[in-house]
Protein backbone atom coordinates (compact mmCIF):
# COMPACT_ATOMS: atom_id res chain seq x y z
CA UNK A 1 0.00 0.00 0.00
CA UNK A 2 2.72 2.02 0.58
CA UNK A 3 3.77 2.23 -2.60
CA UNK A 4 1.35 4.07 -4.38
CA UNK A 5 1.21 7.84 -4.92
CA UNK A 6 -1.14 10.07 -4.94
CA UNK A 7 -2.24 9.85 -8.28
CA UNK A 8 -2.77 6.14 -8.54
CA UNK A 9 -4.62 6.43 -4.89
CA UNK A 10 -7.12 9.02 -6.63
CA UNK A 11 -7.78 6.68 -9.81
CA UNK A 12 -8.42 3.75 -7.26
CA UNK A 13 -11.11 6.25 -5.79
CA UNK A 14 -12.64 7.13 -9.31
CA UNK A 15 -12.87 3.26 -10.39
CA UNK A 16 -13.90 2.24 -7.16
CA UNK A 17 -16.88 5.04 -7.16
CA UNK A 18 -17.54 4.21 -11.09
CA UNK A 19 -17.19 0.33 -11.39
CA UNK A 20 -18.78 -0.40 -8.07
CA UNK A 21 -22.27 1.42 -9.74
CA UNK A 22 -21.65 0.73 -13.50
CA UNK A 23 -22.27 -3.13 -14.29
CA UNK A 24 -18.83 -3.90 -14.46
CA UNK A 25 -17.65 -4.76 -11.78
CA UNK A 26 -15.44 -2.66 -8.95
CA UNK A 27 -13.49 -5.73 -8.35
CA UNK A 28 -12.87 -6.82 -11.44
CA UNK A 29 -11.63 -3.58 -12.41
CA UNK A 30 -9.35 -2.49 -9.97
CA UNK A 31 -7.41 -6.36 -10.12
CA UNK A 32 -7.33 -5.93 -13.75
CA UNK A 33 -6.03 -2.45 -13.68
CA UNK A 34 -3.84 -3.86 -11.02
CA UNK A 35 -2.37 -6.54 -13.18
CA UNK A 36 -1.65 -4.69 -16.47
CA UNK A 37 -0.36 -1.43 -14.68
CA UNK A 38 1.63 -3.85 -12.28
CA UNK A 39 1.24 -1.98 -9.32
CA UNK A 40 2.08 -3.36 -6.37
CA UNK A 41 -0.09 -3.00 -3.25
CA UNK A 42 -1.48 -6.31 -0.91
CA UNK A 43 -4.87 -6.90 -0.49
CA UNK A 44 -4.11 -7.59 3.52
CA UNK A 45 -2.17 -4.54 4.19
CA UNK A 46 -3.38 -2.53 7.27
CA UNK A 47 -2.70 0.22 5.91
CA UNK A 48 -4.56 -0.97 2.44
CA UNK A 49 -7.54 -1.81 4.74
CA UNK A 50 -7.61 1.42 6.06
CA UNK A 51 -7.74 3.00 2.14
CA UNK A 52 -10.60 1.09 1.22
CA UNK A 53 -12.57 0.95 4.06
CA UNK A 54 -12.74 5.00 3.42
CA UNK A 55 -13.71 4.13 -0.42
CA UNK A 56 -16.54 1.92 0.85
CA UNK A 57 -18.37 4.22 2.82
CA UNK A 58 -17.71 7.29 0.45
CA UNK A 59 -19.41 5.01 -2.06
CA UNK A 60 -22.17 4.11 0.48
CA UNK A 61 -22.70 7.86 1.69
CA UNK A 62 -23.30 9.20 -1.87
CA UNK A 63 -26.26 6.25 -2.55
CA UNK A 64 -27.45 7.52 0.50
CA UNK A 65 -27.59 11.43 -0.22
CA UNK A 66 -28.94 10.45 -3.81
CA UNK A 67 -31.94 8.21 -3.01
CA UNK A 68 -31.99 10.07 0.81
CA UNK A 69 -35.79 11.09 0.12
CA UNK A 70 -36.77 7.26 -0.47
CA UNK A 71 -34.26 6.65 2.49
CA UNK A 72 -36.89 8.59 5.21
CA UNK A 73 -39.77 6.75 3.93
CA UNK A 74 -38.07 3.16 4.01
CA UNK A 75 -36.75 4.62 7.51
CA UNK A 76 -40.26 5.91 8.62
CA UNK A 77 -41.59 2.53 7.40
CA UNK A 78 -39.67 0.30 10.00
CA UNK A 79 -40.29 2.30 12.92
CA UNK A 80 -44.21 2.45 11.88
CA UNK A 81 -43.54 -1.39 11.95
CA UNK A 82 -42.32 -1.70 15.32
CA UNK A 83 -45.23 0.37 16.71
CA UNK A 84 -48.05 -1.65 14.93
CA UNK A 85 -46.18 -5.00 15.52
CA UNK A 86 -47.05 -5.87 12.10
CA UNK A 87 -44.15 -5.82 9.13
CA UNK A 88 -46.42 -5.05 5.73
CA UNK A 89 -49.26 -2.25 6.80
CA UNK A 90 -48.89 -0.29 3.72
CA UNK A 91 -46.91 0.10 0.15
CA UNK A 92 -43.68 1.75 1.83
CA UNK A 93 -43.72 -0.93 4.90
CA UNK A 94 -43.34 -3.71 2.45
CA UNK A 95 -41.09 -1.87 0.14
CA UNK A 96 -39.05 -1.66 3.32
CA UNK A 97 -38.79 -5.37 4.31
CA UNK A 98 -38.35 -6.54 0.52
CA UNK A 99 -35.49 -4.37 0.82
CA UNK A 100 -34.45 -6.51 4.02
CA UNK A 101 -35.17 -10.07 1.88
CA UNK A 102 -33.24 -9.02 -0.57
CA UNK A 103 -30.43 -8.26 2.23
CA UNK A 104 -30.36 -11.45 4.07
CA UNK A 105 -28.88 -14.02 1.94
CA UNK A 106 -26.37 -11.68 0.58
CA UNK A 107 -25.26 -10.31 3.99
CA UNK A 108 -24.73 -14.23 5.13
CA UNK A 109 -22.99 -15.55 2.04
CA UNK A 110 -20.57 -12.33 2.01
CA UNK A 111 -19.43 -12.94 5.62
CA UNK A 112 -19.25 -16.42 5.48
CA UNK A 113 -17.39 -16.67 2.25
CA UNK A 114 -15.64 -13.32 1.15
CA UNK A 115 -11.91 -13.81 2.95
CA UNK A 116 -11.60 -17.06 0.71
CA UNK A 117 -11.71 -15.04 -2.19
CA UNK A 118 -8.91 -12.67 -1.07
CA UNK A 119 -6.74 -14.94 -3.42
CA UNK A 120 -7.67 -12.99 -6.76
CA UNK A 121 -6.21 -10.23 -5.19
CA UNK A 122 -2.69 -11.60 -4.04
CA UNK A 123 -1.78 -14.14 -6.12
CA UNK A 124 -0.95 -13.43 -9.91
CA UNK A 125 -1.55 -17.05 -11.17
CA UNK A 126 -5.26 -16.38 -10.57
CA UNK A 127 -5.61 -12.50 -12.39
CA UNK A 128 -6.55 -14.51 -15.89
CA UNK A 129 -9.59 -15.73 -14.10
CA UNK A 130 -10.34 -12.21 -12.83
CA UNK A 131 -10.87 -11.33 -16.84
CA UNK A 132 -12.85 -14.52 -17.12
CA UNK A 133 -15.16 -13.70 -15.04
CA UNK A 134 -15.78 -9.88 -16.48
CA UNK A 135 -16.77 -11.66 -19.76
CA UNK A 136 -19.13 -14.26 -17.71
CA UNK A 137 -20.49 -11.17 -16.22
CA UNK A 138 -21.24 -9.42 -20.37
CA UNK A 139 -22.86 -12.43 -21.01
CA UNK A 140 -24.98 -12.78 -18.16
CA UNK A 141 -26.07 -9.12 -19.14
CA UNK A 142 -26.58 -10.20 -22.65
CA UNK A 143 -28.76 -12.53 -21.41
CA UNK A 144 -30.46 -10.22 -19.15
CA UNK A 145 -31.31 -7.81 -22.03
CA UNK A 146 -32.49 -11.03 -24.51
CA UNK A 147 -34.53 -12.09 -21.58
CA UNK A 148 -36.37 -8.94 -21.36
CA UNK A 149 -37.15 -8.69 -25.25
CA UNK A 150 -38.63 -11.54 -24.82
CA UNK A 151 -40.65 -10.69 -22.23
CA UNK A 152 -41.91 -7.64 -23.47
CA UNK A 153 -42.90 -9.36 -26.62
CA UNK A 154 -45.28 -11.49 -24.74
CA UNK A 155 -46.62 -8.92 -22.59
CA UNK A 156 -48.56 -5.84 -22.91
CA UNK A 157 -47.18 -2.56 -22.52
CA UNK A 158 -47.03 -0.45 -19.65
CA UNK A 159 -47.68 -4.00 -17.48
CA UNK A 160 -43.78 -3.94 -16.13
CA UNK A 161 -43.73 -3.94 -12.13
CA UNK A 162 -42.20 -1.66 -9.78
CA UNK A 163 -39.81 -2.78 -7.19
CA UNK A 164 -42.89 -2.25 -4.59
CA UNK A 165 -44.80 -4.86 -6.61
CA UNK A 166 -42.31 -8.18 -6.01
CA UNK A 167 -42.99 -10.52 -3.78
CA UNK A 168 -40.92 -11.66 -1.23
CA UNK A 169 -39.29 -14.66 -2.89
CA UNK A 170 -38.24 -12.23 -5.96
CA UNK A 171 -36.66 -9.70 -3.90
CA UNK A 172 -34.85 -12.44 -1.99
CA UNK A 173 -34.08 -13.96 -5.14
CA UNK A 174 -32.83 -10.72 -6.63
CA UNK A 175 -30.82 -10.00 -3.67
CA UNK A 176 -29.20 -13.24 -3.27
CA UNK A 177 -28.00 -12.74 -7.05
CA UNK A 178 -25.44 -10.53 -5.50
CA UNK A 179 -23.38 -12.83 -4.05
CA UNK A 180 -22.03 -13.90 -7.28
CA UNK A 181 -20.22 -10.29 -6.88
CA UNK A 182 -17.91 -12.31 -4.28
CA UNK A 183 -16.25 -13.51 -7.63
CA UNK A 184 -13.85 -10.45 -8.93
CA UNK A 185 -15.24 -9.80 -12.09
CA UNK A 186 -18.89 -10.13 -11.44
CA UNK A 187 -20.81 -7.26 -11.22
CA UNK A 188 -22.89 -6.44 -7.73
CA UNK A 189 -25.19 -3.44 -10.03
CA UNK A 190 -25.53 -5.36 -12.90
CA UNK A 191 -26.63 -9.06 -11.70
CA UNK A 192 -29.01 -7.06 -9.31
CA UNK A 193 -30.12 -5.25 -12.54
CA UNK A 194 -30.66 -8.85 -14.33
CA UNK A 195 -32.19 -10.46 -11.99
CA UNK A 196 -34.58 -6.93 -11.47
CA UNK A 197 -35.86 -7.50 -15.09
CA UNK A 198 -36.00 -10.91 -15.26
CA UNK A 199 -38.55 -10.73 -12.27
CA UNK A 200 -40.66 -8.28 -14.44
CA UNK A 201 -39.51 -4.61 -13.62
CA UNK A 202 -38.50 -2.29 -15.67
CA UNK A 203 -34.80 -1.24 -16.36
CA UNK A 204 -34.84 2.03 -14.38
CA UNK A 205 -37.04 0.12 -11.73
CA UNK A 206 -34.38 -2.49 -11.66
CA UNK A 207 -31.40 0.16 -10.84
CA UNK A 208 -33.25 1.83 -8.32
CA UNK A 209 -34.13 -1.29 -6.85
CA UNK A 210 -30.38 -2.83 -7.07
CA UNK A 211 -28.68 0.50 -5.55
CA UNK A 212 -31.18 0.54 -3.24
CA UNK A 213 -30.10 -3.33 -1.94
CA UNK A 214 -26.29 -2.25 -2.70
CA UNK A 215 -26.41 0.86 -0.15
CA UNK A 216 -26.31 -1.24 3.36
CA UNK A 217 -24.30 -4.03 1.56
CA UNK A 218 -21.38 -2.13 0.93
CA UNK A 219 -21.86 0.05 3.83
CA UNK A 220 -21.84 -2.59 6.04
CA UNK A 221 -18.70 -3.34 4.53
CA UNK A 222 -17.23 -0.74 5.66
CA UNK A 223 -18.79 -0.18 8.69
CA UNK A 224 -17.82 -3.66 9.61
CA UNK A 225 -13.80 -2.63 9.19
CA UNK A 226 -14.70 1.12 10.60
CA UNK A 227 -11.94 0.78 13.77
CA UNK A 228 -9.49 0.24 10.86
CA UNK A 229 -9.77 3.89 10.12
CA UNK A 230 -8.88 5.07 13.34
CA UNK A 231 -5.75 3.37 14.19
CA UNK A 232 -2.41 5.43 14.34
CA UNK A 233 -1.38 3.41 11.09
CA UNK A 234 -4.27 4.80 9.07
CA UNK A 235 -2.67 8.25 9.63
CA UNK A 236 0.24 7.49 7.56
CA UNK A 237 -1.79 7.30 4.35
CA UNK A 238 -4.27 9.98 5.55
CA UNK A 239 -2.92 12.31 2.56
CA UNK A 240 -4.06 9.81 -0.05
CA UNK A 241 -7.08 8.31 1.32
CA UNK A 242 -9.43 11.64 1.87
CA UNK A 243 -8.57 12.93 -1.69
CA UNK A 244 -8.98 9.02 -3.16
CA UNK A 245 -11.99 8.94 -0.93
CA UNK A 246 -13.67 12.15 -1.75
CA UNK A 247 -12.85 11.01 -5.46
CA UNK A 248 -14.84 8.21 -5.30
CA UNK A 249 -17.92 10.15 -3.51
CA UNK A 250 -18.33 12.62 -5.95
CA UNK A 251 -17.67 9.65 -8.99
CA UNK A 252 -20.31 7.30 -7.09
CA UNK A 253 -22.68 9.96 -6.77
CA UNK A 254 -22.54 11.25 -10.92
CA UNK A 255 -22.11 7.64 -11.67
CA UNK A 256 -25.87 6.83 -9.58
CA UNK A 257 -27.23 10.37 -11.20
CA UNK A 258 -25.94 8.97 -15.08
CA UNK A 259 -27.48 5.38 -14.51
CA UNK A 260 -30.96 6.33 -13.54
CA UNK A 261 -31.54 8.61 -16.24
CA UNK A 262 -29.85 6.39 -18.84
CA UNK A 263 -31.88 3.03 -17.71
CA UNK A 264 -35.42 5.11 -18.29
CA UNK A 265 -34.90 4.18 -21.95
CA UNK A 266 -31.40 2.33 -22.81
CA UNK A 267 -30.13 -1.23 -21.55
CA UNK A 268 -27.05 -3.36 -20.72
CA UNK A 269 -26.07 -4.33 -24.14
CA UNK A 270 -23.19 -1.51 -23.94
CA UNK A 271 -21.57 -2.73 -20.39
CA UNK A 272 -21.92 -6.17 -21.38
CA UNK A 273 -19.33 -5.27 -24.92
CA UNK A 274 -17.35 -3.42 -22.90
CA UNK A 275 -17.05 -6.36 -20.43
CA UNK A 276 -16.62 -8.91 -22.43
CA UNK A 277 -14.26 -6.79 -24.75
CA UNK A 278 -11.96 -5.59 -21.43
CA UNK A 279 -11.86 -8.94 -20.36
CA UNK A 280 -11.06 -10.70 -23.78
CA UNK A 281 -7.97 -8.11 -23.96
CA UNK A 282 -7.11 -8.59 -20.43
CA UNK A 283 -6.97 -12.18 -20.45
CA UNK A 284 -4.73 -12.68 -23.56
CA UNK A 285 -2.23 -10.27 -22.00
CA UNK A 286 -2.28 -11.92 -18.81
CA UNK A 287 -2.03 -15.19 -20.24
CA UNK A 288 0.84 -14.70 -21.90
CA UNK A 289 2.94 -13.41 -18.98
Amino acid sequence: MTHLALWQAILLGILQGVSELFPVSSLGQIIVAKALLHWHFNAHNKHFLSFVVALHLATALALVIYFWKQWKIVLVAYWGSLKRRRLVYDEPSKFAWLLVAGTLVVGAVGFAFKKKFTLFFDDAHYYWMVALFLIINGGVMFLGDFMKKLAVRKAEKGQQKRAEDLTFPAATLVGASQTLALFPGISRSGVAIVGGILAGLSYEEACRFAFMLATPVIGAAGLLKLPALFKPEARAILGITVPAALAAGITAYLSIKFLMIYFETRRLTPFAIYCVVIGAIAMVILLKH
